[in-house]
């Protein structure tokens, strides 16, 4: 018994001194717009130690101030009805991820596609020796043209000021279909903190750890949510994205550590039924909150282009630098100004 009273004790020091560590750099965070390296550390203990119960808690004491102003119907989702809207909404609250009907229109496709073959991005070098989680690496920081011919990493990154300076990306940034989404499952204003773009293709399995094609968590801010964007057809030989239905809900006790995870594991917790493949035609659009456990399956054959915008409800946690504005064209620039405070990490000239 005394045993027992000591555990939940020392359970309740360590949980009371993560969340006060968090508390003061929330603190920090408005003062000087940075989060300290140490309480970033401790929002992700705290995160493991409650089961991933914390970031909830947390987010609802941050402002519940919302625009009022936002049509979520018209934009890139074309939900049409306040009823397809909320369906999705409840989807993404369930389940950790939805996926839409609707797709990104072709020439869309095209024209993103067009300026990934055109525009110089980073690769992540593994060693010829590496196997499984067993590798090395080294970002490569010379940029250059991604070649499906001359293939010398799984991934090839492209940098954010590369990814908004693209017009048809630049669409998606300033899409309000998207923000009014993100603003309901997040429940405050939320912030544009992140663009990603990236290639992947097939490498025999080398550094999946590294190319995010193991089990995983994502914790970069206390909540958020992604929108992915297919670029190419993807099919179960070339990457979708696999996502552990409800595991945004709660850690399972068995995986309640932070890191990657064998999909032996994921299975004998969830069940082989919640193990979703999420594939699609190139456009298909969905939204994902990877709190939730997920990864990306590696690739057999061909190769695969992928796009992602996230919004955060509070810049705490990771650094990243701001984008650089652009010189955006009138409607963009309008919406722009009209949600500053969303679009606040993209900086002036």
């Amino acid at each position: 018994m005394i045993r027992k009273y000591l555990r939940a004790f020392r359970a309740y020091k360590k949980r009371t001194r993560l969340y006060k560590s968090i508390s003061n750099g929330l603190e920090i965070l408005q003062a000087t717009g940075k989060t300290p390296e140490q309480a970033y550390h401790d929002m992700r203990e705290l995160f493991v130690f409650t089961a991933g119960k914390s970031n909830d808690v947390i987010s609802t004491k941050l402002s519940q101030s919302k625009y009022n102003n936002i049509d979520p119907l018209n934009g890139v989702l074309n939900l049409k009805t306040k009823q397809n809207f909320d369906k999705a909404l409840e989807g993404i609250r369930q389940d950790g991820y939805f996926v839409f009907d609707t797709k990104l229109s072709e020439d869309a496709v095209n024209r993103i596609v067009e300026y990934a073959k055109t525009t110089p991005c980073k690769y992540r070098k593994i060693a010829e020796n590496s196997t499984g989680t067993d590798y090395k690496i080294d970002v490569v920081n010379v940029e250059e043209i991604f070649d499906e011919n001359q293939i010398k990493s799984p991934v090839y990154q492209f940098g954010m000021d590369k990814i908004i300076a693209c017009k048809e990306i630049q669409k998606l940034v300033f899409d309000t279909s998207l923000l009014a989404f993100a603003q309901e499952y997040l429940n405050t204003k939320p912030i544009v903190d992140l663009l990603a773009m990236w290639w992947s293709v097939p490498y025999a399995g080398k550094g999946k750890s590294e190319a995010a094609q193991m089990y995983h968590f994502d914790l970069d801010r206390l909540k958020f949510i992604k929108f992915f964007f297919y670029l190419t057809d993807v099919d179960g030989e070339t990457g979708p994205h696999c996502y552990v239905r409800g595991s945004q809900k709660k850690l399972h006790p068995t995986l309640q550590r932070d890191g990657r995870f064998t999909d032996e594991e994921v299975e004998a917790a969830f069940g082989k039924e919640n193990l979703m493949e999420l594939g699609g035609k190139k456009g298909t659009i969905m939204a994902v909150d990877t709190r939730g456990l997920h990864k990306g399956k590696d690739l057999t054959k061909d190769k695969r282009l992928i796009f992602q915008i996230e919004f955060a409800n509070s810049m705490f946690g990771q650094t990243y630098p701001p984008f650089k504005k652009l010189d955006f064209d009138a409607e963009d620039e309008a919406t722009y100004s009209k949600y500053e405070f969303t679009y606040s990490q993209i900086m002036s000239k």
